[in-house]
Formats: C-alpha cells, sequence, structure tokens
C-alpha cells in the first residue's frame, strides 16, 4: 500500500480541483422528486433518460407516465421525446393489478428545474402537471460495492489488453453511472479499500501504472477534448463526448481520483 501511496501521489500534479457548478445539467435531473401524491424517478438509461411518474388518486387507483429524453439539454431542460406513454391502473385489496388502460403513447413533456431547485413538469399532451412543484428528496446515494470496484476499476485498469483509451472511458464512465457526486463516503472508501486488498501484488502495481496514465489522458481532455479526441477509437470517442459534456461526471471522477490517491490513509 505504501508502494501505491507514492506512485499515487505523484497524480495530484495531473488532478483537477472542480468547484460546485450551480449550472444545471443532466444529472441534476437524476433522482426521485415528490409533490404531494405524485413520485417523479428519473434515471439514466444509456443513451438518454427515463422519466417514470406515478401519481396515486387513491389507495387502488395510479396513474402513470413514461417518457425517454435524449442527453442533450435544451436550454437547460429536459425535452421527451413524443413518445411517452400514459396508463391508468387499478389494484385489487392485497396489492395485486386488477386493470390496466394506455391512454395514449404520443405523449411529450418538457422539465426544468427553477433557481429554488424545484422541478417543474410540463406535460404537452394534457397540461396534468401545472402548477406543480417537485421537490427532490434528500439522501446519498448507495456508494459501489467491493465487487463493484474490484471488477469495474481496478481489475479493469489493471487488465494489460485493454487499450488506454478504453480505460480511460470506462474509467470515466464508471465514476459516471455509479454518481459518485452522490455516493456515500465512507462506505466508498470502505469498499475500495476491501477491492483493493483483495488484489494480488501484480494486479496492484499494473493498477498503479495504468492509473497514472488514465488520469493524465482524461486530464488532457477536460482541458482540451478537441486536442485529444483522436486518441479515442472504435466509438468511444462518442461516448466521451457525452460523458465531458456533463459537469457532474467529471466531478464523479474528480471524486473517484482523489479517493485512489488516498486509499492508504485507511484505518483499516
Amino acid at each position: 500500500m505504501k508502494k501505491m501511496l507514492c506512485i499515487m501521489m505523484a497524480l495530484a500534479l495531473f488532478c483537477l480541483s472542480w468547484t460546485a457548478f450551480a449550472e444545471v445539467t443532466g444529472p441534476s435531473y437524476i433522482g426521485t422528486w415528490v409533490c404531494g401524491r405524485a413520485t417523479i424517478e428519473i434515471s439514466d438509461e444509456h443513451p438518454g433518460y427515463r422519466v417514470l411518474i406515478n401519481w396515486g388518486g387513491s389507495a387502488w387507483e395510479v396513474s402513470t407516465w413514461e417518457y425517454y429524453c435524449p442527453y442533450e439539454l435544451q436550454d437547460g431542460k429536459l425535452v421527451t421525446e413524443p413518445t411517452g406513454v400514459m396508463m391508468d391502473l387499478t389494484f385489487g385489496e392485497n396489492g395485486e393489478e386488477q386493470t390496466s388502460d394506455k391512454r395514449y403513447e404520443d405523449g411529450a413533456a418538457v422539465f426544468s428545474i427553477d433557481e429554488k431547485g424545484l422541478l417543474h413538469w410540463d406535460d404537452k399532451k394534457e397540461n396534468a402537471g401545472e402548477d406543480m412543484e417537485f421537490e427532490k428528496t434528500g439522501f446519498y446515494g448507495l456508494a459501489p460495492t467491493a465487487e463493484e470496484f474490484d471488477i469495474g476499476y481496478f481489475r479493469m485498469l489493471a487488465d494489460p489488453e485493454l487499450t488506454l483509451d478504453k480505460k480511460a472511458t470506462e474509467a470515466l464512465n464508471f465514476a459516471a453511472s455509479s454518481e459518485l457526486w452522490l455516493a456515500d463516503g465512507d462506505a466508498m472508501r470502505e469498499n475500495m479499500f476491501t477491492a483493493w486488498e483483495g488484489l494480488s501484488g501484480e494486479e496492484q502495481a499494473a493498477f498503479d501504472a495504468a492509473f497514472l496514465d488514465v488520469a493524465k489522458l482524461l486530464d488532457a481532455c477536460f482541458e482540451d477534448w478537441d486536442a485529444n479526441r483522436a486518441a479515442f477509437t472504435d466509438g468511444r470517442d462518442e461516448r466521451m463526448d457525452e460523458l465531458l459534456a456533463e459537469p457532474l461526471y467529471r466531478e464523479a471522477w474528480q471524486t473517484l481520483c482523489g479517493n485512489t490517491l488516498t486509499l492508504g490513509n485507511s484505518d483499516q
């Protein structure tokens, strides 16, 4: 571990320090939003976002809307494609679904976040979300498990068969898809340490060397993507287009990078 720390600390010169981003980005929408009996769940469903709305009229009746939105925002707003499906559902006393009525499958909507951090639902089909303000539930997401760190991060970077651009793309994607800007810090460090200790000395050394190269490449991409885009092949440049466009994905990588650098400071 001491050897890893000595090598890793050299990377401090290459890691950028990002401050909090106030602007609305795609990941700003991800999560659970609540207004009365209505709940909006927004999740990352590559290559876009899935929006699921549940609105309970009573304990036995629920209306649902399901939308798909491209990654690219329009003036900071999440705009759906005109393929939204709206259904009315009824349930029995034991919670079993009794009836389902699909009312339409060409719905469209626009979602926006105001200066107070509240979500607004502009239903273009029936104006169902008029005057509603959805508040995001306040919680930290779960950290990746030790197994996820082991396979998706440590062993991936240590794999000698993978190219540098593949490793860089997968590392940034791991941080972004894990939503590390929301992860519980203590759980994340504990799981990282457990995964790290499960590697052999050779695997740890391979990770050390690859991590330095990956971090340098990602640092360069954050600074000037156009100048480094040609280094990414086999469609990975297109995925990097998406990843680098979201400031919170940068924050996710910075979180992963910082915790990797200080991994040897664990009390365990």
